[in-house]
């Protein structure tokens, strides 16, 4: 009975894999509930996160790409105002050229058509010097160029700006400067038919004296009377008729030199309004 008792009371060695055994499992059934399939709610905000940081990042890139436009556009607004007033310069000097030549053309213009007298040749001399005081007009558009070439236009968001400029662009192209090439094309024709009329001589000596102190001086101030290489009244009809003709582009080119400087001046005073530039 003694020994009976004593072998229940060893256990087994299958009793003591028992506990550890029982141990495994539980561990291995945690381990698995660990590495298990993700649910839609995980991968629905893996998704969502992943497509706001990819939306925050084009948001930051287009803001920065809005911003150096802007800086783009306003650098060619301040460029073009300075292109504007240079242009406004020329065109207040060519009014005040053409309009002095077409006063003094007014005031001789009889004694080119009969110069018979010393005075009315000398009067003659005088008027033929106006071909002289030509004011060529410079054309300030390295800006409209600029935006043109690289495809700049676009970065003007006015569109009352845009289509100023673009209107004022093709007006001084198409109509102001074809108005005064007419007007060159007129004085050169004058002074290859001066040089049939006058001496040349007496004309340099002219040349290099002040407006002022040509209208003082006299055919008796004078070392030698002026005279004319030509008399046949038919050329020096043609000749003033021509003059005629020169005056009268001459009295055009004020108009049109008129209108673009207002039109500069209009354009300039709408760009500092829509840019705020003082």
């Amino acid at each position: 009975t003694a020994e009976s008792t004593h072998e229940v009371e060893q256990p087994s060695a299958l009793d003591e894999r028992k506990p550890s055994t029982v141990q495994d499992m539980e561990v291995h059934h945690h381990t698995h509930t660990a590495h298990g399939k993700k649910n839609w709610k995980t991968y629905f905000w893996e998704f969502l996160m992943l497509f706001l940081a990819v939306f925050c990042g084009f948001l930051a890139e287009y803001q920065l790409e809005h911003t150096i436009e802007n800086q783009r556009e306003k650098k060619y607004m301040k460029s073009l105002l300075k292109d504007l007033k240079n242009d406004t310069t020329n065109f207040a000097r060519s009014i005040t050229i053409f309009k002095s030549n077409v006063e003094k053309f007014d005031s001789l213009k009889t004694s080119i058509k009969h110069p018979l007298s010393p005075e009315n040749i000398l009067n003659s001399y005088k008027a033929a010097l106006l071909i002289q005081y030509f004011s060529s007009f410079n054309y300030s558009d390295r800006t409209i160029e600029q935006l043109r070439n690289a495809g700049n236009f676009r970065l003007i968001r006015k569109p009352n700006v845009s289509d100023s400029l673009i209107e004022y662009d093709r007006y001084i192209r198409h109509t102001y400067i074809a108005i005064e090439n007419i007007l060159e094309q007129r004085s050169m024709v004058l002074l290859d038919m001066q040089t049939e009329i006058f001496d040349y001589d007496i004309y340099h000596f002219l040349l290099t004296k002040k407006w002022s102190a040509l209208q003082s001086m006299t055919s008796d101030s004078l070392a030698q009377s002026p005279k004319l290489l030509i008399t046949d009244g038919q050329k020096l009809t043609q000749y003033y008729n021509y003059y005629v003709l020169y005056r009268i582009w001459c009295q055009r080119m004020i108009q049109h030199s008129e209108y673009a400087k207002n039109d500069a001046t209009r354009l300039i005073e709408l760009i500092k309004k829509e840019y705020q530039f003082e």
